[in-house]
């Protein structure tokens, strides 16, 4: 079989095997992109979640509740522990707030921080 040099270095007409090994790589490179753009989302999320909370609840020390509830969300991965903190932290504020708001909140912040990202990359 004929290789042709590509400008790049890799040679043109491989073997299947050297195909199947650049798409899994290939691959692999998206997952991580993909991987990371979503922590990078929700992040900015927990950020904003954060703010949005200490606002109702009265709380000043911005940076000092957003360290909290990123330290719930370490307790155990996912949107379950993040939700259940600031719940909870509005509810013994006595703050009248649904959890089905809070969901909702969580969505919407969730849409306005791959927004945000998008604009920013």
């Amino acid at each position: 079989m004929r290789r042709i040099q590509t400008t790049d270095g890799h040679s043109a007409g491989g073997s299947m095997m050297g195909i199947i090994d650049e798409r899994e790589e290939a691959l692999e490179k998206e997952y991580i992109v993909k991987l990371e753009r979503s922590f990078h989302i929700k992040a900015r999320r927990d950020r904003l979640l954060a703010r949005w909370a200490a606002e109702l609840i009265g709380r000043t020390d911005f940076d000092v509740y957003f360290d909290e509830v990123i330290s719930a969300e370490l307790l155990e991965s996912g949107d379950e522990n993040v939700f259940r903190k600031i719940l909870s932290d509005l509810q013994y504020a006595d703050v009248a707030i649904s959890a089905q708001t809070v969901r909702e909140k969580m969505k919407q912040l969730l849409l306005e921080a791959a927004r945000s990202l998008d604009e920013a990359g």
